[in-house]
């Protein structure tokens, strides 16, 4: 009996801490074509060009992952300003940026540069989208 008890103890257990794990919001991304401007929470953000792409395309072996290197312009109350986004790697010395607009209730970021290269567009892609998120700040 006692083990009987012990068992249902350590089974009705494990699922009361196997719900503790909360599961992480997805992110809902909103697509900008290149050249094309999208309006989030009255912030203005124009896709405006690939700087650099030199992601290693899929199905081939690199020594260096590679990275996107986007250039947006994001106007909120009356200004604008030109903002570099980096996607994958980063040299020495350079920050990682994502970040597109931040205010005290939200934020705007950058998801990523769609589509991938693969072997046989490397070079060759012209119909960028950059995916951007809203996030809320706590």
């Amino acid at each position: 009996m006692k083990n009987s008890l012990l068992a249902i103890v350590i089974l009705f257990s494990t699922f009361a801490f196997g719900q503790e794990d909360t599961a992480e919001t997805p992110k809902i991304g909103v697509k900008i074509p290149k050249g094309e401007t999208v309006v989030l929470k009255g912030v203005a953000v124009k896709f405006m060009e690939v700087v650099e792409d030199s992601r290693c395309p899929e199905g081939v072996n690199c020594i260096w992952a590679g990275r996107a290197i986007v250039k947006a312009k994001v106007t909120a109350n009356g200004k604008s300003e030109e903002k570099l986004l980096t996607f994958g790697e980063v040299r020495p010395g350079e920050e990682k940026n994502t970040n597109l607009y931040s205010s005290a209730s939200f934020a705007i970021n950058g998801l990523s540069l769609k589509p991938y290269p693969t072997a046989e567009s490397a070079g060759n892609i012209d119909n960028y989208v950059l995916l951007v998120c809203e996030e809320k700040n706590n």
